[in-house]
């Protein structure tokens, strides 16, 4: 014989009484109760973000018998459940609001010095930066409707600063300074580029309000330390002659490792805004390399 008890989701909701008063007829005030169901011919449970309700139909001594209640959540309420599923390259979630994921985050946009030394003619349309926001991550959801996530992951970057017109990057005894170009010569361009290893930690907070293609406005604020583990500079001339000269130099004298503050909005589905600032200058400081900070602004797909 299977019993159903059915306590704790209708001991305190009085429609439950009503549902027992065809049985006592002595019952007047609404009591909290408990219903023992023997023998059930259906008992159905469904949940969804109002609540859950409770559907029994049929008992042991009398078919026609059906009766039901509600259990609404509070506004405040956080439900967990301990689900399993696969994920892609054989990772595994153990519940809900707890997530590692790989490759998540594909980022493109355009790079500007801040306070760079005049001869330093740089242009943000021309200098930009593209790279993924997490090759691996894990995610945390809380609070109601899982509107907050907190998130800690690896990515990668790769950031080129590029500048045309009469000056060019040069490596002088492993100083990088700013030049002209030689004599008789045509510049083309002159550039740096570093790779970064990116280890983001960020809250995310995906709002009520409706965005583009029924999407959910989110706000994004992120610190992400760098690993500048590589930098070069590569430096494209014409001789009179029509010859071409390449100049390309690694081991530029870096910072190895600097922190990004970064801005996200999301706008359409997976699609968001970014801005990025760096505090720190990108090479070291007992250089007498050129100072100067950077900014970022694009365009990320895997909000």
């Amino acid at each position: 014989m299977k019993n159903y008890i059915l306590a704790a989701s209708i001991a305190f909701l009085s429609t439950a009484v009503s549902a027992t008063t065809a049985y006592n007829d002595d019952t007047t005030q609404p009591v909290d109760t408990v219903l023992c169901v023997k023998n059930a011919n259906c008992v159905v449970i469904t949940e969804n973000p109002g609540g859950v309700s409770i559907d029994v139909k049929g008992i042991e001594n009398d078919s026609t018998f059906q009766t039901s209640c509600s259990l609404p959540y509070e506004a405040n309420s956080v439900i967990k459940s301990r689900q399993s599923f696969a994920m892609p390259l054989g990772l595994k979630v153990n519940r809900c609001n707890d997530m590692i994921g790989a490759v998540q985050g594909l980022h493109f946009g355009f790079t500007g010095a801040v306070d760079a030394p005049a001869a330093m003619n740089t242009q943000m349309g021309k200098s930009f930066e593209i790279g993924i926001d997490n090759l691996l991550f894990y995610a945390h959801r809380f609070g109601p409707a899982h509107r907050n996530v907190v998130q800690v992951g690896m990515g990668i970057n790769w950031r080129n600063y590029r500048m045309t017109g009469e000056n060019r990057f040069d490596l002088v005894d492993g100083t990088t300074v700013i030049t002209g170009y030689p004599e008789d010569t045509e510049g083309k361009f002159s550039r740096i580029k570093v790779f970064s290893l990116t280890f983001p930690i960020s809250y995310t907070y995906y709002s009520p309000v409706k965005a583009l293609g029924n999407s959910h406005l989110g706000f994004k604020l992120a610190a992400i330390l760098n690993w500048n583990s590589h930098a070069s500079m590569l430096t494209q001339y014409e001789l009179a002659d029509g010859s071409k000269v390449k100049e390309n130099y690694d081991r530029i004298g870096q910072r190895k490792f600097s922190v990004d503050v970064m801005l996200g909005v999301q706008v359409a589905p997976a699609i968001g805004l970014y801005f990025k600032y760096s505090p720190y200058d990108l090479f070291k400081s007992e250089t007498g390399s050129p100072k100067f900070q950077t900014i970022s602004t694009g365009i990320t797909i895997g909000f």
